[in-house]
């Protein structure tokens, strides 16, 4: 994987990488706030060869340097002894196992002592205790049996000084830690659910599964919530621009047999086939030519609603006989684009579709209109697609980005091949733009997304 597809699919998952961030700072706080202050006190001690014949040429000297070396290394362990430590509990001070410890600069005869403990005060109680029983004992090791003067001494250059500022916990080091951890530990996360996730999410994915052409992408819209349908017939966004292209690559899937009814359906509810049914139909009445839309989701239809139509009378009316064609078909928006609504939704909506009369209403509004567009429930969860899609000259299956699995757009082509039906091509919807390319920048950035139509007073008649 490129950086880029990195970038992407931190972008895809920036919930899971927030909640792995979110996560390391969370712990790196509690951790901080629960672990209590710890304070340190530093005691500095110069340790010096004595001459003891007297004699103080450089060679001497150097000899006394190299053992006052010496002797500072094996001092390290005397100091963390049982014998300083009881020397520091009669002084009134409970030292804890690791509270006293000694280290040496390198290169000198310099010894530190250091002496740790919750409370400042008696941090710095225990280092001068502890460099001054340390101080007892090395003069009563190296002076000699005889008496005499001791070989090395241990002088305090360097009192302890009254700690101001805690050495443990740190807090801005914590927490830049479990930033770095956290971090991690979400892209981690995102790199494995991208693993394990088999749902669709790009164009290439989705053309390595089924040999059918991709006709376009649609950009997510956040205020699709709001106005789910209907661009500007004349916009220059990017939805509006999307739909210009699948409008095109349509008329190009086969140029010696074009399709005229046309089914639009998904593997799944939610995936915006109706949406697309809608918007397609307005743009292919944009170039001028005359189409109808046919809602035949009996489970759930929702034309009339997104259109702000009558759905009371439609195909099933006509299908029972209760309407004409002509009285039930409604002019919509500007000139060419008429809608079949649902009607009543009926008892037995599989059996209705896969009668006789549907396809005679579709022979019917195939010789009126250039273009049938009919919408469909989804295939997995119904037969009614693929009884629609067999009757159709061909169908569009809609994948929603990031919701559709590789398997269902493998169980959806194999229900439309099951009954010989014709896939003209997919359209992916709900797409990201940053997955969109650079070409949809060339849009106007101002330009509205969507708005309902206006219906157009001198269309209203429908004129087969």
């Amino acid at each position: 994987m490129s950086l880029r597809g990195y970038l992407l699919l931190i972008r895809e998952r920036w919930r899971v990488v927030t909640a792995g961030l979110a996560l390391g700072v969370a712990t790196a706080a509690a951790a901080t706030w629960a672990v209590t202050p710890l304070y340190e006190a530093n005691v500095t001690m110069f340790v010096s060869a004595q001459d003891m014949n007297g004699e103080s040429d450089a060679a001497q000297a150097y000899q006394g340097s190299l053992m006052s070396q010496q002797k500072v290394k094996s001092y390290t362990r005397l100091v963390t002894s049982g014998r300083i430590r009881e020397d520091v509990e009669r002084r009134g001070l409970a030292p804890g196992p690791d509270s006293i410890r000694a280290d040496v600069q390198p290169g000198t005869v310099l010894l530190t002592i250091t002496a740790a403990d919750p409370s400042p005060k008696r941090a710095q109680d225990l280092a001068d205790a502890a460099a001054e029983a340390f101080s007892l004992l090395v003069a009563q090791l190296e002076t000699p049996t005889d008496g005499g003067q001791p070989a090395v001494t241990v002088k305090v250059v360097e009192t302890a000084r009254l700690p101001n500022t805690p050495v443990s916990p740190r807090p801005v080091s914590n927490i830049v830690l479990g930033v770095l951890i956290g971090l991690a530990a979400g892209v981690g996360a995102a790199l494995v659910r991208n693993t394990l996730d088999t749902s669709i999410r790009s164009v290439e994915m989705l053309q390595d599964l089924i040999t059918a052409p991709s006709l376009g992408t649609i950009a997510f819209d956040p205020r699709a919530a709001e106005r789910p349908v209907i661009t500007f017939p004349h916009a220059a966004s990017a939805r509006a621009e999307s739909l210009r292209r699948i409008r095109t690559n349509l008329q190009f899937v086969d140029v010696d047999h074009p399709a005229r009814t046309i089914v639009i359906t998904s593997s799944l509810p939610e995936e915006g086939k109706s949406t697309l049914t809608c918007d397609l139909a307005i743009t292919l009445a944009e170039a001028g030519r005359t189409v109808v839309v046919v809602d035949a989701d009996f489970r759930l239809p929702r034309i009339g609603d997104y259109l702000g139509l009558e759905s009371a009378v439609g195909l099933t009316s006509v299908l029972i006989g209760h309407a004409s064609l002509t009285e039930a078909i409604q002019p919509y928006g500007h000139r060419g684009m008429s809608v079949l609504a649902s009607g009543p939704v009926p008892p037995n909506p599989s059996e209705l579709l896969a009668s006789r009369h549907v396809v005679e209403v579709l022979d019917l509004l195939a010789d009126r209109f250039d273009v049938v567009l009919v919408d469909t429930p989804p295939l997995l969860p119904v037969t009614d697609g693929a009884i629609l899609a067999s009757r159709c000259d061909g169908a569009i299956l809609v994948v929603r980005h990031a919701k559709a699995t590789k398997q269902q757009v493998k169980e959806s082509v194999a229900a439309l091949e099951a009954v010989s039906a014709r896939l003209l091509g997919t359209v992916m919807t709900m797409t990201p733009r940053a997955r969109l390319g650079e070409g949809y920048r060339y849009h106007r950035a101002d330009e509205p997304e969507t708005a309902p139509i206006p219906r157009s007073p001198a269309h209203q008649e429908f004129r087969p």
